[in-house]
């Protein structure tokens, strides 16, 4: 997968700076040239965007009338699958970017490995969409990528399947047979009975359910309650981990 990606960034010097990494990390790794568009406000970049265009944005917290966390709010409610990677030379502000769910975050002035590091991590995610799910439809099959996918329900006598698209599928294939398919996807949390959620997609768990970024809230099994949030907790903890380099 060659994505496209943007740089927003009010300062010159820090375009360049992550430009030239971009460059030198598809070259050296992929041996491949990725098409980088370069931004000096949120203002100019909206004005160019449109769903899709970007795969992955590099975004400077501390500029105009419209910050970086604004423009993140704003993309988050149009595309939750762009991949968003803040950059500030403020480290606290951080903790003001979890709303947003980024998938990275890079304290000012970063050295190439800590970029990489959240390169290499976006990528891998990628990978997911070589594999897929074959699902049977009333009248046809379907073939969904996993990445795609950010829930799946038991109901009755059809497995309902939630995309980031917001689509969503009525599935002939039984819910025992999906569940075994994503057993040994991480990323794939059985939260309650019949309830199959993608966790990359999950902002948290509160009250005895979790929320995904569309809103949308599943129930925890009250019997495995303790489990099944510590599950949830590592696993969103140890992502944050990999993707915040301070």
């Amino acid at each position: 997968m060659t994505p496209n990606i943007a740089i927003v960034d009010d300062l010159e010097a820090d375009c360049k700076h992550i430009a030239d990494y971009i460059r030198q990390y598809f070259s050296e790794r992929h041996q491949k040239q990725v098409r980088t568009a370069v931004f000096s406000s949120a203002e100019q970049f909206l004005k160019y965007y449109r769903k899709g265009v970007f795969q992955i944005i590099f975004l400077d917290i501390c500029m105009g009338e419209i910050n970086g966390l604004e423009l993140a709010k704003r993309l988050r409610t149009s595309d939750q699958s762009i991949n968003i990677v803040f950059m500030s030379s403020v480290r606290d502000y951080v903790f003001d970017t979890f709303s947003v769910k980024p998938d990275g975050y890079l304290c000012k002035p970063f050295e190439y490995a800590a970029f990489a590091e959240i390169v290499d991590m976006i990528l891998a995610r990628y990978s997911l969409t070589d594999r897929t799910v074959k699902l049977k439809l009333p009248r046809s099959e379907a073939v969904i990528q996993l990445s795609e996918i950010i829930s799946i329900i038991a109901c009755d006598h059809v497995a309902e399947v939630r995309l980031i698209t917001g689509e969503y599928y009525e599935s002939r294939t039984l819910f025992k047979e999906l569940e075994a398919t994503f057993e040994n996807e991480s990323n794939f949390l059985l939260c309650n009975r019949g309830v199959l959620i993608n966790m990359d997609y999950a902002v948290k768990a509160k009250e005895g359910k979790i929320v995904m970024q569309n809103g949308s809230e599943y129930p925890i099994r009250r019997r495995d309650c303790k489990a099944i949030t510590a599950k949830f907790t590592k696993y969103t903890a140890e992502r944050m981990r990999r993707s915040f380099v301070l």
